[in-house]
């Protein structure tokens, strides 16, 4: 049998923390300071991506996808050329895919305002607009 716990228990933390400041902070309309290491949105530079597709493999939450955007010829071959698409809506900002990019292409922003009303408009398909 558990004991019971006194009725008026919590009242004295009350009292306690009643004088002291709140520490709720007012979010909307005061800037959130994140901390140095804080993994936000993923961000890619269109021009370091070389569309290899090492992202693609190694993400865990299967986000990327690379997409076909033209052919290039290389010697004598013709070769399609992929670049990436991020479904940043369910992205999990484990960073894997920006530790094994060779290149430096992928970095893991500060920005985590990812509100938005249309979850389709968190596809980023900034890499595919390079070169055209």
């Amino acid at each position: 049998m558990m004991p019971r716990k006194k009725l008026g228990g919590a009242l004295g933390e009350m009292f306690k923390t009643a004088l002291e400041p709140p520490v709720t902070e007012q979010y909307p309309f005061g800037r959130k300071v994140v901390a140095e290491r804080f993994r936000g949105r993923l961000d890619v530079d269109p021009v370091k991506c070389t569309g290899c597709s090492v992202c693609e493999v190694v993400c865990p939450a299967g986000v990327i996808t690379m997409v076909p955007v033209g052919k290039k010829t290389i010697g004598s071959r013709e070769v399609e050329v992929k670049r990436p698409s991020f479904d940043l809506y369910t992205c999990i900002s484990c960073g894997q895919c920006v530790d094994d990019c060779r290149f430096g292409a992928l970095t893991l922003t500060h920005d985590f305002e990812l509100a938005v009303f249309d979850k389709k408009s968190l596809i980023m398909k900034k890499a595919l607009q390079v070169g055209k």
